[in-house]
């Protein structure tokens, strides 16, 4: 079958070269696509197959172009009855082949078709790879500094440059890293697999890739799901402002009136920043370097902006924007840290050699020149004025395309905004548009009833799946200002031992291990002295402490665990209001250590001397990191 695929492949391109046309590709003239069975570079699914795409890195440079391999995952159906599908997830710069089992099996299409994934060119696992690191390495050190963004970005540009430098000098070619070229790797892919037509499924960005691969490949393509649309021809960086205000809007209207403006709580707290820059530690998710992070109100916008994609931090920004507003600036490491990965967790070289050529060349004059600043769009500006990639010669167009199409959209996305999405797309002659209540960006990955109408539809595009569940609902409510004691220190803490400093968590954690063994320990002669008769008040005050400690760990350890089961991110900002008055028990273990050490021995005194330092210690800890507001 393979052999079979490479001569069809082949005979395609002699009739291209004796014609001077490569099949869907006006005037290009290319090499045969191939495909081979790859290592896998994820772990794949039950039927999953690991494959390599090779093609032209620039169909339009002739035939001694040198190539590119794009791995690809394809996971066979055992009753293939419907067309196969095929993803690409979006960025540009984000990783695909990892979701290949949460189509086939997640939303269970493997029983009924195949499902190919296939890896962007220029991706971190495409051969060759535009990762630069450090660019990226630079682009996450930008917000160390409080200089103007436009300043700031200047070395993350350089570095870039470089790399760009040295991906040249070997032989590469960026003109090849287009929307364009992209979507003729799909349609070479299915041609090489000898499938006659498949349904496509675009992310964010890769949306542009699927319209395109429609309108260029018209019978190889059934039907186009496009999740969190990115409309090639409106502007990206004015639908981003747009799209953050309107977010926050929709994020206030839900808080039911206790968070009335969050918009304009954002701008009271990026002031109060840009008046007294708040320094932050983490690390360089790059280089893994640790680091200080300086904030100014530019840098809280973008990082709320990059939270506002997260469906579980979504209900808590209300709650965080209007402490900020206030001065309390503790659960800014959480946003930091989010915000950080977000911004270098995908192959920045190959997002800006794309972005630089197709997209930031369209963008309104000044609207990343905003106040105040979603600064990823300011990198955006310097990286590309440092490049200076072509841009293609005509602007974009409206997507069109002829085959049923579903289009998807979370009601908070700030980047690709819902109603942009819905006006873009509405040209479309067969289009279904549906919002998802409390999503960000990315439907398929954040919405459980998202998963469920794709699913449905997939079954038959022909059918409206307005209603095939509850769009309107969202899965989390916004968090109300009654519904957390506000405390930051608490998540502080664990974020501190999750990055390896144990000693931020080890007060309470020998707290907890004191009260279980303590109360092992009483239990024992209880038992014991019961058996034989024996007890008295003495026995019971020994108990005091030790039953109190347990109830209070157990209560509180019981109360945290319910609150990050129902929303995790709560726990950024706040904890449930109970927690503070249990430590009310904590009153206990002194009276307890005062009346056992009335009767208690030499030894028996010293131990309950070092376990109330002990207590008193974790005491003052509490009260300092969970009952004061931060």
């Amino acid at each position: 079958m393979l052999r079979r695929l490479r001569r069809t492949a082949t005979i395609l391109a002699v009739a291209a070269l004796l014609t001077g046309v490569a099949p869907g590709a006006s005037g290009a003239v290319a090499a045969a696509a191939e495909v081979r069975p790859g290592d896998c570079v994820v772990a794949v699914p039950d039927g999953g197959e690991c494959g390599v795409l090779t093609v032209p890195e620039y169909r339009a440079g002739g035939p001694g172009e040198r190539t590119v391999e794009l791995p690809y995952v394809l996971v066979r159906s055992e009753n293939p009855t419907e067309p196969p599908l095929v993803f690409m997830n979006g960025g540009p710069g984000s990783g695909s082949v990892q979701l290949a089992g949460y189509f086939s099996h997640g939303l269970g299409l493997r029983a009924s078709r195949d499902v190919v994934v296939l890896e962007q060119r220029g991706g971190a696992r495409a051969t060759p790879s535009l990762q630069c690191p450090g660019a990226a390495a630079a682009m996450a050190d930008a917000f160390t500094t409080t200089e103007d963004p436009y300043d700031e970005f200047e070395p993350a540009a350089i570095a870039m440059r470089d790399c760009l430098d040295e991906f040249e000098a070997a032989g590469g070619d960026p003109r090849g890293y287009t929307v364009a070229e992209t979507a003729l790797d799909l349609r070479d892919l299915r041609e090489a697999l000898g499938y006659d037509s498949w349904t496509v499924y675009g992310l964010s960005w890769s949306t542009q890739v699927m319209a395109e691969l429609a309108r260029i490949d018209p019978a190889g393509v059934d039907a186009v799901v496009m999740d969190s649309f990115s409309a090639p021809d409106r502007d990206f960086a004015a639908t981003a402002y747009e799209g953050l205000e309107l977010s926050l809007d929709r994020l206030g209207e839900r808080s039911g009136g206790d968070f009335p403006d969050p918009y304009a709580d954002l701008l009271a707290a990026a002031d109060l920043l840009d008046a007294d820059p708040v320094a932050v530690d983490g690390h360089n998710p790059v280089t893994g370097e640790p680091v200080t992070f300086r904030l100014t109100g530019d840098d809280l916008v973008t990082f709320v902006h990059a939270g506002l994609y997260d469906v579980e931090l979504l209900p808590v920004i209300p709650y965080l924007l209007d402490r900020l507003a206030g001065g309390h600036t503790g659960a800014l490491r959480t946003l930091v840290d989010v915000g950080v990965d977000e911004l270098t967790g995908h192959t920045l070289g190959q997002y800006w050699t794309m972005q630089c050529q197709d997209e930031v060349p369209y963008r309104r004059a000044g609207a990343g020149r905003a106040s105040p600043l979603i600064e990823w769009l300011v990198a955006d500006e310097v990286v590309c004025a440092e490049l200076g990639l072509p841009a293609p010669p005509r602007p974009p167009a409206p997507v069109a395309f002829t085959q049923p199409a579903l289009v998807l959209a979370g009601s908070e996305d700030p980047v690709t905004a819902a109603p942009v999405a819905d006006a873009a797309s509405a040209g479309l002659p067969s289009r279904e548009f549906l919002e998802f209540a409390g999503v960000g960006h990315g439907v398929l990955l954040n919405s459980r009833c998202g998963r469920e109408t794709i699913a449905a539809w997939l079954a038959d595009p022909s059918r409206s799946v307005a209603d095939v569940c509850d769009r309107s609902t969202p899965a989390y409510a916004v968090v109300g200002s009654g519904d957390l004691h506000p405390t930051s220190r608490l998540a502080q803490a664990a974020l501190a031992a999750d990055d390896g400093d144990w000693l931020a968590v080890a007060l309470p954690a020998a707290f907890a291990l004191l009260c279980l063994a303590w109360l092992a320990g009483w239990l024992a002669p209880v038992v014991v002295g019961r058996r034989r008769g024996a007890g008295g008040g003495s026995t019971l005050a020994a108990g005091l402490a030790p039953v109190a400690g347990t109830v209070f760990v157990l209560a509180v350890g019981g109360l945290l665990w319910t609150a990050s089961n129902a929303l995790p991110t709560q726990l950024v900002v706040g904890v449930p209001p109970a927690v503070p008055w249990l430590g009310l028990l904590l009153f206990a273990g002194p009276a307890g250590i005062v009346l056992t050490a009335r009767r208690a021995s030499a030894r028996g005194r010293v131990l309950l001397l070092a376990a109330g330092l002990l207590w008193l210690a974790f005491a003052a800890w509490f009260l300092v990191v969970v009952v004061l507001p931060s």
